[in-house]
């Protein structure tokens, strides 16, 4: 091999080695900046009931640590512990960018006999944080009460925080029960409705009924089977 062939070998060579250097050099480097990148911008999204400081300091960002050297799993893991979360995803972007798209539960109403919050998913946990759902005031039988879960849990919501109380009240004629599944519910508007489970959707037209009324306050019966079965009685 001739002296000038072994010449630009040898200048190959150290191209390639300085070409990989500098690769090198930039990769190292940006795996150093992703690495020591703090949070710099925190997106919540989905969340109707919890508040988005609730949301950071329990997830433990509330220092913007360093973005990558906090795990999703564990951020994760300790929302999840919030009754109110069903499910979290958890985003990251090389801007330093974090994201917490939230799932919640729907909390449906109150049990003040045994301080217990029900979910729409069917999820009771012990708890005094009411966030303005219905109280339940008085005991319901164990098979009416799961029914009246099953009823709720696919109200409209802005029937459902328009409800107070709801108490449990048979219809009874004399010492004889007609209708063991009638509900009298106190509204945070001033009316008052009774309702069985049977009945309980037609509550969902509340608003609409509401508008009918002309501002007048009364007493609501949807408990009936008959017709439209909605009878209005002024205080």
């Amino acid at each position: 091999m001739s002296a000038e062939k072994r010449k630009v070998k040898r200048k190959l060579k150290l191209y390639n080695f300085l070409l990989f250097s500098v690769f090198l050099f930039f990769f190292c480097g940006a795996i150093y900046y992703l690495y020591q990148l703090p949070i710099k911008n925190i997106i919540i999204r989905g969340t109707n009931y919890l508040s988005d400081q609730e949301i950071i300091e329990v997830a433990g960002i509330r220092n913007y640590p360093k973005i990558f050297q906090t795990r999703t799993k564990d951020m994760k893991n300790k929302l999840l512990e919030i009754a109110y979360i069903k499910d979290v995803q958890i985003k990251k972007n090389i801007w330093g960018r974090i994201t917490f798209i939230i799932q919640e539960e729907t909390p449906i109403f109150y049990n003040r006999g045994n301080e217990e919050l029900v979910f729409s998913s069917g999820k009771v946990v012990l708890s005094q944080e009411l966030h303005g759902v219905p109280i339940l005031i008085n005991y319901v039988p164990d098979e009416l009460y799961h029914r009246l879960i099953l009823e709720m849990e696919g109200m409209n919501l802005d029937v459902l925080r328009l409800i107070s109380e709801i108490e449990y009240q048979p219809w009874k004629s004399e010492d004889i029960i007609v209708d063991d599944t009638r509900f009298f519910l106190r509204m945070n508007d001033g009316n008052v409705i009774y309702v069985n489970l049977i009945n309980w959707d037609k509550l969902d037209n509340y608003m609409t009924i509401y508008s009918t009324l002309g501002g007048s306050k009364g007493v609501l019966q949807l408990d009936s089977s008959l017709g439209n079965g909605i009878t209005f009685t002024p205080f």
